[in-house]
């Protein structure tokens, strides 16, 4: 029945592009990490610590947890376009509001609604599976996890070039500007894809406490977790180190922060090749050590030479990390309770935001105090062995029923 009305689907709705399930998935991405390269810049225009002014990337990340949590159960309830639609319209408005804010409260709270993006990156999720089965799902999730993995390696350049050649500020701009080519992208291209929609917008949400039971759903849900949160960690801290340390400018910090997804992309493309061969417990544990080893690398380097590269390069190492860990973990957490895959899904990506958000919140409300590259190694590391020690508690055994 279910495969018939994907066949029905395709037959009187056309799909929505390739491009509009990518960049309604990826904008989310981008919108969070655009603004890292300036944040140092941002806190002089809003008169802001570096501590107050990186909360703006963890109110981002608060705002993410709550719209992975209740997009799925909304679109499910009203549909997959109007949603859309609301959220993007959201995003629009407090990307305008972020501009526009004369005070550090109003510029936090604009930051929080701007992660409204996040419906897409969860809307991009179900479109596929509404019209989709088998390898070409498969294929289609590749393409918008590819193109997601590109928004943390040209966001922050990006980002840096608009603060040092426009002003900090003009990134808003050009975050609503993209969002209203998205809103167009999604009035012309984005048919709804619900064909059976849900009387009880709670239903899913009331199955939560089954899933939060099974002990196969926490320990890859913490390894994704803890893995995630090495980009809030790196994003917060290592503007303040290019800053503070060797006096960088926006557009150079944003060229910098690449080395992690630029180490991302290929550890995606390798781990296809192992997960036949070695267990998934193995590889994480394998790419968890990856992940501890380029920061404590970093900081041996730095020891010997005084290049940001030497600090900043060994960092392509934790990216290779994290992407070995990503695929392996998100697909024992989808499996872990097979009827319930899509509130697993919400619920676990609320948690990596949730955990990213107070990891990298501490770090930035300390890091004026303490040493920022030893700051910085630390945590990083200390997010390693916690990915590590979650890791050992995989199992082998049959997911629930």
């Amino acid at each position: 029945m279910n495969s018939l009305r994907k066949e029905l689907l395709q037959m009187t709705y056309a799909a929505p592009t390739n491009i509009t399930l990518s960049a309604i998935a990826g904008i989310y991405i981008l919108a969070q990490v655009i603004i890292v390269p300036a944040l140092p810049d941002l806190g002089i225009i809003f008169s802001s610590d570096y501590r107050t002014i990186q909360l703006s990337v963890s109110a981002f990340s608060i705002g993410a947890a709550i719209v992975n949590i209740i997009a799925g159960p909304l679109s499910d309830r009203f549909g997959r376009r109007p949603i859309a639609i609301g959220f993007f319209i959201l995003f629009i408005l407090s990307s305008l509001g972020s501009y526009f804010s004369d005070n550090i409260y109003v510029f936090l709270f604009c930051r929080f609604l701007q992660a409204s993006s996040a419906a897409g990156m969860v809307l991009a999720r179900v479109i596929v599976g509404d019209i989709y089965s088998g390898n070409k799902a498969t294929v289609m999730f590749g393409y918008i996890s590819t193109i997601m993995a590109i928004g943390p390696l040209i966001g922050p350049l990006l980002g840096g070039l608009i603060s040092d050649y426009f002003g900090s500020m003009q990134i808003f701009n050009f975050l609503t500007i993209l969002g209203l080519l998205l809103f167009g992208l999604i009035i012309y291209d984005l048919n709804e894809t619900n064909l059976n929609k849900s009387t009880d917008m709670l239903s899913q949400i009331k199955s939560y406490p089954l899933l939060l039971l099974s002990m196969n759903f926490w320990p890859p849900t913490l390894v994704s977790a803890f893995s995630f949160s090495i980009f809030g960690l790196f994003f917060v801290g290592a503007p303040f180190v290019a800053v503070k340390v060797y006096g960088l400018s926006p557009s150079q910090i944003g060229l910098l922060l690449g080395f992690i997804p630029l180490g991302f992309v290929p550890g995606n493309i390798i781990v296809g090749k192992l997960v036949d061969r070695y267990s998934a417990r193995l590889l994480l544990i394998f790419g968890s050590i990856l992940l501890i080893s380029g920061p404590l690398i970093a900081f041996l380097t730095t020891i010997l030479y005084t290049h940001p590269l030497a600090f900043f390069f060994p960092m392509l190492i934790m990216g290779f990390g994290t992407g070995i860990i990503w695929p392996v973990a998100n697909t024992a957490i989808i499996q872990a309770v097979p009827s319930l895959a899509g509130s697993a899904s919400g619920i676990s990506s609320a948690l990596m935001v949730i955990i990213s958000a107070l990891s990298s919140g501490f770090l930035g409300w300390n890091i004026e105090n303490i040493d920022p590259i030893m700051g910085l190694v630390g945590m990083l590391i200390l997010a390693g062995v916690a990915t590590i020690i979650s890791s050992l508690f995989i199992k082998s055994d049959q997911p629930d029923n």
